[in-house]
Order: structure tokens, then sequence, then C-alpha cells
């Protein structure tokens, strides 16, 4: 950097000393100024008041700034010969702004305020250098804090993008952990399964072949009951009615028992509902044999009743195979084989069974016609199921309708659910199978907010894609594409 002094250009720093000190030498004040100190030595601490002027003649000086709150400083900026030092604070009358040290051996000039006057006031050039010399020193500081100022903000820059990488790890690295623990509860849940199964299915076998057997003997009794009666099957007719019985709605109970009440008047209410519910056929039977009495009328009907406790014992045991094996099914705990060649329908069957307590009230759609087998982790393809479903009952409540469709074409197979809830927010749509991102609250007691989150990253394992849109009737659907050559 140039430095002008008078109508010289002065570029070498040591000259700008050089000439100070011949001015003092004019008035032979000169060496009583120049001071030597050992590198490490402290020139004034920050927050001194200055009443020297100091000219760095040979070697190095640091000076540094306090932190905040710490009993520690760091460097500021390293002063080379020829600078002034401690310039501002002397100048302005101020504290010192910062701390001087050596950082080698050095040589300065250390000038009392009273000399530096007393030579401005005998020798005007003097005044105009040191004029210039301090505007010099001070624009060098100002280059020197621009220059700083910009590699503080190329730091901070460095710094902002760390940060954010550090960030996004951070969200990564939580989004893995709770991917892990959603699957080990996945995995968990699943042995859990595996052994409810295997413990459900041997009692409800063994129920099964009990029901057998008895409607064996139950058919036997009733024949020989005829046989020694004479009854020309009326009894093992009314035990049949009552084993294929539906239950008729209650509207058409209500306007059966009055009819009825007209024939059968001396008949309790309760048995009024039980010949309700008779196929119609039967009723004139009762009229031919003249049962009109309500003992006579409690013997026959509890034939018909019979039937239909053994139809529940029936109906309930084989429900509670199908769930059993829908359950085998679902998590695949009977295979050794992740991967497999699979028709997706029957876990889309096996989903639907499952979570059957909270669709029952639903209206249900399905339209599932034939398509191929594709290669897929069936038990994972059925938690993708689940996840939908179960966010479509969420959604909707106690009441609405529930519409599952697949097709394929030439390259995919996709499968359609639709639901009548209240659709998905637009503002939140693209976020729905982010980690952790969920619209559920308090009355949802379970989940981490993974659900679709994981979805997705099945359906990717699998090549294929999810996405969610509202429907113009109202409701949300999501397609799911899977690919027929994975």
């Amino acid at each position: 950097m140039k430095f002008k002094l008078g109508k010289q250009w002065i570029e070498d720093r040591n000259q700008v000393t050089n000439v100070i000190r011949r001015l003092f030498d004019e008035d032979g004040e000169v060496d009583q100024y120049v001071k030597s100190y050992k590198k490490g030595t402290t020139l004034f601490y920050e927050g001194d008041a200055l009443n020297d002027i100091y000219i760095l003649l040979e070697g190095h000086v640091d000076l540094y700034k306090k932190k905040p709150n710490v009993d520690s400083e760091y460097p500021i900026i390293s002063l080379e010969q020829g600078s002034l030092i401690g310039i501002i604070a002397f100048t302005t009358g101020e504290p010192s702004l910062t701390t001087a040290r050596a950082s080698e051996d050095i040589s300065i000039l250390k000038i009392p305020d009273a000399a530096v006057r007393s030579l401005i006031e005998r020798n005007e050039r003097f005044k105009k250098y040191m004029d210039e010399l301090i505007m010099a020193n001070l624009l060098e500081r100002f280059r020197n804090t621009i220059i700083l100022q910009m590699k503080l903000d190329s730091v901070n820059n460095k710094l902002r993008e760390e940060r954010n990488e550090l960030q996004q790890a951070y969200r990564e690295l939580k989004e893995a952990q709770d991917m892990l623990i959603y699957q080990e509860k996945m995995a968990t849940l699943g042995q859990l399964v595996a052994g409810f199964a295997h413990e459900v299915n041997n009692p409800t076998a063994s129920l099964l072949r009990s029901t057998e057997t008895l409607k064996e003997r139950i058919a036997d009794l009733l024949n020989r009951f005829e046989d020694e009666t004479r009854d020309k099957g009326f009894v093992n007719t009314l035990y049949d009615a009552g084993r294929k019985a539906g239950y008729p709605d209650t509207a058409t109970i209500r306007e059966r028992v009055k009819e009825l009440k007209k024939t059968f008047g001396k008949a309790p209410q309760v048995q009024l509902r039980l010949l309700a519910q008779l196929p119609q056929h039967l009723i004139p039977l009762f009229i031919k044999k003249n049962v009109n009495d309500p003992a006579e009328l409690e013997f026959y009907l509890s034939h018909f009743e019979l039937g239909k406790l053994f139809q529940n014992i029936e109906s309930a045991g084989n429900r509670i195979a199908g769930l059993v094996s829908s359950l085998k099914s679902y998590s695949r705990s009977d295979t050794d084989h992740e991967w497999e060649e699979a028709d997706i329908r029957e876990g889309i069957h096996d989903t639907l069974q499952l979570t059957s307590n909270r669709i029952k009230y639903y209206d249900i759609q399905i339209d599932l016609p034939e398509i191929p087998k594709i290669r897929v982790n069936p038990a994972a393809l059925n938690q993708v199921w689940t996840n939908i479903v179960l966010n479509a009952a969420d959604a909707m409540g106690k009441n609405g309708s529930l519409s599952i469709i697949c097709n394929n074409d030439d390259e995919n197979i996709w499968v359609e659910i639709r639901d009548s809830g209240p659709g998905i927010k637009e503002e939140i749509i693209d976020k729905i199978f982010e980690s952790n991102f969920s619209t559920k609250k308090s009355e949802v007691k379970f989940g981490l907010g993974l659900g679709l989150s994981i979805s997705k990253d099945i359906i990717t394992q699998h090549g294929g894609t999810i996405s969610a849109k509202n429907s113009q009737q109202g409701g949300a659907i999501f397609t799911v594409t899977l690919p027929l050559n994975n």
C-alpha cells in the first residue's frame, strides 16, 4: 500500500518510519522515545487509556479482543513495521478497543502526547506527515476490516451450509431410528401373531371337529325321537330350519309378530318372535297340527332354537378358523421366503378380514377381477393395505363407504382405495408420505406418524409408486401401482 507524505508517494513502510525518525532527529529527541520489547510483551490492554502514540519500527505486533463472558481473547490483526498502534484510542481519547502484544522481538517509537503536540507546534511538516500517516493507517485498517468481513461472510455461509447438512443428517438419522423402532415392533408383532395363530388354531380345529360330531349325534337323536313319536319329520324340519335361518330386519319381525298374534293369541312375545323368524312355509304346519298351546309351542320351537344355537356355534368356529388363516397368511408366518409369486388380491382380502371390526359399519365395495401373480413381499404389501384402510377409517369415523378396485394393463397392476371421508387438505397433501407427519390428534392413541412413509418405502422397494389425491365427490383416493415384471 502506498503512503503519501507531503508530495512523496512512499511504498515501503520502513521509509515511513525513517521519515518520522528524521523529524525527531532534527531536535535530537529520537533516542529517548525508541523502546525495545521482547516477544510476548503486552504494550497495553483493552480498556486502557492511551496517552502515548506507538509507531512500530521493527517486528510485528498482534491486536487481541476479549471474548464475551469468557476469560480469554482472540487475535484481530497483525501489524507490521510502519504501523501506528492504538491510533483510534489515541486520537479519540476513548479507552483502547484491543490489547497489543508483541509476536516477536520489536522496536517502537513510544512518543508521549505532550511530545507529539510540542513537535507539531515546532515543525509544520511533522503535523502534515502525522495526519497523512494516521489517515493511511486508518485506510489500511478499513481495507483489512472489509477483507476480514468478506472472509467472515464466507465462513458464515459455509457454516450455514454445514448446519443445514447436519440438520438434514439428523432428520435422516431420526427417520431411520423411528423406522427401526417401527420395524422392530412389526417383527415382534409378527412373532406374537404367529404364536397366537398357532395357539388358537388347535382349539379351533378341535371345536370344529366336535361340531361335526355333535351335528351327527343331534341328527341321530332327532331321528330316534321321531321314530318313537312318529312325528313325521316335523322336529327335524324345525331343527334344519334353525340351522339355516337368517335374521330378518327388525321392521319385518314386528310386522310378522302382529300377524302371528291373530293366530297364536296365547303365545307369549318370546315365542311369537321365534315364530316370526321361521320360514313362512312352516307356519301352516303349526296350524295344521293345531299347535297353539304355549307349552306345546315351547317344545317345537326349542328344536328350531337348538338349530339356531348350533348354527351360531358352527358359524363362530368357522369365523375363528378364518381369522386364524388370515393371520397366518397376513404375517406369512408359515413361509421361509419373504419374496414370492403371489396374488395381491389375497392380501387385500386378508387385510379386510382382520380390520373388519373397524370397517364393519361401512358400505364396502370390492371389485377385484382376475389379475396376474407378481413377485412381491406379501407381508410388506399387507402392511401397506392395512395402513391405507386404517387411515381411511380414522378419517371417516363410524360411518362411510370404502371402495377397493384393482386392475392391470400390459406393464402394471394398480390398486385404488377410495374413501368417503373429508379428504386431505391441499396444503399438506404433498407431505403425507413424509416421516413423522401426521394429522392425527389426541383421539388416536397409537402410531409414530410413519405409516404412509413406510408404505411409500415398501412400494418403492417393489419398483412401484403410491400417490394420493382428493376426489371431486369428496374423500381421498390412494393409488398403488406395481410393475408386472419386478
